[in-house]
């Protein structure tokens, strides 16, 4: 499991510009080089590019105190993706300025730079082309939003049509960007934001989908269902609605199933939450859908599918699927108008 921050130094005034920031930052581990014998800090074990694969593996946000070109050289070998990089900020040892080096806004680390800068009084540098001009840009968008963002490929796109002042045009009919308002720029659209949890979307613009995450998924079961079979029926069904498995916020049925392999191995494949209530809970709203004597007398309910998704999904919004039968399963699609996460 990642931690949060790890203070790199390896020099004694960057030892000591290290112990000020850990006092606003109390949870960060601080790395400086072993002949330091510094209290307070780990050593440095090996040379620090190797070093560096440790730490990329074990934090979400990394403050090297050296200069810039130690640090490109040292990180290199272990820079993958946007999507799963850490923040990595860089200070010189006379804390004069804050530079964003890598994972900008998906992994925050422009928010990690001016945040430092205003703690030790140094100078923010980011360079990242849509926050130098003001301009929104599409990964800050999704992830302030909560939202999955379907190609970073499509997402690079359309925020470069953004920052050379090209006009893009907004489809969010759920509302889901909030009051947001792309900038008016002249000419005919270059290309489009759509916020969409459809598996297919208008092509006649250069588009970026983003996928709004409020699909809840009910099950029902029989004990020891085939993992493979559940997840052929989920596959199936949302596939017949048109629905990205990406916007699946969580797998939900009856607290009996909270240890059904089935239901576990959906869920991580989906990535999502698992939402299980007591018979008692789901019986407060069994009385709107259709149910079984058979099924209440094993699991004390006449419904679980239904009734699961539906107060997963806090009973605002509707059912795409009621209901769909398979032997021995059963499945609701419940989408809701607001992730519940999003505000968190």
């Amino acid at each position: 499991m990642k931690q949060s921050v790890a203070i790199i130094s390896i020099s004694l005034q960057g030892n000591q510009l290290a112990r000020e920031i850990k006092q606003h930052f109390p949870e960060a581990d601080c790395f400086t080089l072993a002949k330091w014998k510094a209290t307070g800090f780990r050593p440095i074990e090996g040379k620090l590019s190797q070093f560096c694969q440790h730490l990329f593996q074990n934090y979400d946000s990394l403050i090297f105190i050296m200069a810039t070109g130690i640090v490109v050289r040292s990180i290199a070998p272990w820079i993958q993706d946007k999507t799963s990089d850490p923040a990595v900020v860089v200070l010189d040892d006379a804390g004069k300025h804050a530079i964003s080096l890598l994972s900008g806004h998906l992994g925050g680390a422009n928010a990690l730079t001016n945040r430092l800068a205003n703690l030790i009084g140094a100078h923010p540098v980011i360079t990242t082309a849509s926050d130098v001009n003001q301009l929104p840009s599409v990964d800050l968008l999704a992830q302030q939003a909560g939202l999955v963002i379907a190609s970073m490929e499509d997402a690079k796109m359309v925020t470069a049509c953004l920052v050379n002042r090209q006009a893009v045009e907004l489809c969010d009919r759920g509302n889901w960007l909030g009051a947001l308002e792309l900038p008016p720029f002249e000419g005919e659209p270059a290309a489009r934001i759509i916020v969409s949890n459809r598996m297919t979307i208008p092509a006649d613009l250069p588009a970026v989908q983003l996928i709004p995450r409020n699909i809840y998924l009910g099950i029902g079961c029989k004990k020891d269902s085939s993992p493979e079979v559940l997840w052929t029926f989920i596959e199936q069904q949302l596939e017949q609605l048109q629905v990205d498995k990406r916007s699946v916020a969580a797998v939900c049925s009856i607290e009996l199933k909270s240890s059904e392999p089935a239901i576990l191995e959906a869920a991580k494949k989906l990535n999502c939450e698992t939402k299980f209530y007591e018979a008692e809970v789901l019986q407060t709203v069994e009385h709107l859908f259709e149910g079984s004597d058979f099924v209440k007398q094993i699991t004390g309910v006449r419904s679980v599918s239904s009734p699961a998704a539906y107060l997963a999904g806090e009973k605002e919004g509707e059912f795409l699927l009621q209901k769909a039968r398979q032997t021995g399963m059963t499945l609701s699609v419940f989408e809701t108008k607001q992730y519940q996460c999003k505000e968190k």
